[in-house]
């Protein structure tokens, strides 16, 4: 539940792993009838205790993607958890892949890290589920300055060291069709 003095307080706040579930009439996916729902997507849903309505969600879809095709991009099918913030914003660990995201109640995804620390035995970065705590909790230290990253442009991206010059632009053709849309690949000049 949302706690008193946070925007929506009172409403819950649940982050929905999706995967397999449910009960029903066997059938080819599922015949016993157990495990016949498969939703192969996760989200974060913001609801009315009283009435159940969803209020605000989050998904991949939220977030930009497109139907059926980006479902997947954010999916944890374990762990994980869900946090409102005082800003209103939203922080969400998708725990299974280790990445926390503050997305605001637009669905702008403002601030987002990777875990880098792997499990040696069992090759994850996976995470049980985290928090953002305020910066009075931890008085000895003096706060961060906190500097914003501009969004990059893949297009443009280039890494360093890869050569001198313009980028080489590849071509695809499928299908009889050409797509010179420099976004699909960019390659660096050869010396």
């Amino acid at each position: 539940m949302i706690p008193l003095g946070l925007p929506c307080e009172g409403t819950l706040l649940v982050f929905d792993n999706g995967g397999r579930g449910g009960y029903g009439d066997p059938n080819p996916g599922a015949p016993t009838g157990h495990n016949n729902v498969i939703r192969p997507y996760s989200r974060v849903i913001e609801f009315d205790p009283v009435t159940l309505e969803i209020l605000w969600q989050y998904s991949a879809r939220e977030g930009g993607g497109a139907p059926v095709v980006h479902d997947s991009r954010f999916y944890s099918v374990l762990v994980s958890s869900a946090q409102r913030l005082p800003n209103g914003n939203t922080l969400i660990a998708e725990g299974s892949d280790g990445r926390f995201i503050e997305v605001t109640p637009q669905h702008d995804i403002v601030w987002e890290y990777i875990s880098p620390y792997v499990d040696p035995k069992f090759r994850h970065n996976q995470v049980f589920r985290a928090y953002r705590i305020p910066y009075e909790w931890v008085p000895q230290l003096d706060p961060p300055e906190e500097v914003p990253i501009p969004w990059l442009d893949n297009s443009k991206f280039r890494v360093s060291d890869s050569g001198p010059g313009r980028a080489t632009v590849a071509t695809l053709k499928r299908g009889g069709r050409v797509n010179t849309d420099p976004s699909l690949c960019v390659i660096p000049p050869l010396t």
